[in-house]
């Protein structure tokens, strides 16, 4: 290792060792102001998250830079671009803290007393010591250690499940309390992502330490050099499957407003197993390509293309998460409204494919007119992630006039939010794919 990288993976590990620590402080501390309903110190927790992205803007301009102009290798690679998933995981676990916080002064803004038999502490206890024992396990390159807090999440995600539960038992039966039970169950909902953020962190220390790829639990094969395939005919692919799997999503709603739970189950199981062979494709070309492989791009632009493509199939699989919380009945127009505005944003996925096509042609062959027609597509996909926008926003004032319990607005504001993550990492990758043909 020459001196000049060892210096920057030196200041990469001290920098991302302070996001750690200050992330888990902001966890810790807004668990606390939440069950102590404590303004003070919520307020804290939120002023804290401009040092996490002040952080997170910091490590990734020394990553981008120690790839670019030092060329690191092997576990030196795999731990600059590990590091670059973990500060957005942890900026995420910041952005988490700050959202439970937020429910202290809405909570202590309401008139009535929460009576709720419901508990969160154990849930929180079981999430942070998730976090915290995913900062040892780094701090000591304990791959042993991940893999058992990578085993936890279940657990966690078992506690969400009765918390909500019981709350909505609880809303139905006492109309006053809906919403402070919407806040708690946006509590629940955030400490099982901190668990699930903490489980990512698991997985990329076994990757640093062991260059092994655990997400699913299962050893890709090593390909040998005259087995591996095209580059981007593996992007084209994994594209397919993502569309593939927003394609199924408006006869998933569909079945939702008819409130046809078994045909719901059934495109759902579908889907997921759609997302879940995308993911491993996505797992394999980023654990075969670092070594040694010359591309025709910067792997690193490809291993963000790849993450944000692979980000649409990850909505899907969260509108249909969302879906199985709670059965609401929403009016025919209104629900017709929805489901056009997920057809839209599907439809925008699909340019991901001939976008793909149209830079392996030009990245290959140098064809300009395959450039231009790129360029066509992303600008494209922009005009269509800003009109999604805009149908969403005229679909959240037709939701906010409703007269209907809190709860239901709630949930149908979430669901849209869900919907429009598709259109809106579609155009995350088309802006990567955009810069990497710029390059080329």
């Amino acid at each position: 290792m020459s001196i000049l990288v060892e210096r920057d993976l030196m200041e990469i590990r001290n920098h991302l060792l302070e996001m750690c620590h200050l992330v888990v402080e902001m966890v810790r501390s807004a668990v606390v102001a939440f069950e102590r309903r404590d303004p003070e110190l919520a307020r804290r927790v939120i002023e804290q998250d401009t040092r996490i992205d002040e952080l997170d803007l910091k490590i990734d301009q020394i990553c981008l830079e120690t790839i670019a102009l030092k060329h690191p290798v092997a576990s030196d690679l795999r731990f600059v671009v590990s590091t670059l998933d973990m500060i957005r995981d942890l900026e995420r676990l910041g952005d988490q803290a700050v959202n439970i916080a937020e429910r202290v002064p809405r909570l202590l803004s309401l008139p009535q007393v929460f009576t709720c038999p419901v508990d969160l502490s154990e849930m929180a206890r079981k999430a942070l010591r998730m976090l915290e024992e995913v900062i040892n396990a780094f701090v000591a390159r304990d791959a042993q250690k991940a893999r058992e807090i990578k085993s936890w999440d279940d657990e966690v995600d078992r506690y969400k499940k009765i918390v909500i539960e019981r709350m909505v038992e609880c809303m139905e039966r006492k109309p006053e309390v809906v919403r402070a039970g919407v806040e708690y169950i946006i509590v629940a909902q955030n400490l099982e992502r901190v668990a699930d953020l903490a489980t990512n962190m698991a997985e990329e220390i076994i990757y640093i330490v062991e260059g092994k790829l655990v997400k699913h639990e299962e050893v890709i094969p090593e390909l040998k050099p005259a087995e591996r395939p095209d580059l981007f005919e593996l992007l084209e692919k994994h594209a397919r499957l993502v569309i593939e799997c927003t394609e199924r999503l408006p006869l998933a709603l569909e079945a939702y407003f008819q409130q046809n739970t078994g045909r719901l189950r059934e495109i759902s199981e579908d889907i997921i197993a759609i997302e879940r062979e995308a993911d491993r494709l996505k797992q394999n070309i980023r654990g075969h390509l670092p070594y040694g492989l010359i591309t025709p791009v910067d792997k690193f632009e490809l291993f963000l293309f790849l993450k944000e493509q692979d980000a649409v199939a990850d909505a899907a699989e969260d509108i249909l998460k969302w879906l199985t919380f709670k059965q609401v009945r929403v009016p025919e127009d209104l629900a017709r409204e929805i489901l056009r505005l997920l057809e839209e944003n599907v439809k925008t996925a699909e340019y991901l494919v001939p976008l793909v096509e149209k830079a392996k042609v030009y990245i290959e062959r140098g064809d300009d007119i395959s450039r231009q027609d790129a360029k066509e597509i992303v600008r494209n996909i922009r005009k269509r992630e800003h009109e999604n926008d805009l149908l969403a926003t005229e679909i959240k004032r037709r939701i906010f006039t409703l007269d209907e319990d809190f709860f239901k607005v709630y949930f149908l504001l979430k669901l849209l939010e869900y919907i429009c993550e598709i259109s809106g990492r579609t155009e995350n990758a088309a802006d990567l794919m955009r810069a990497m043909i710029a390059k080329a």
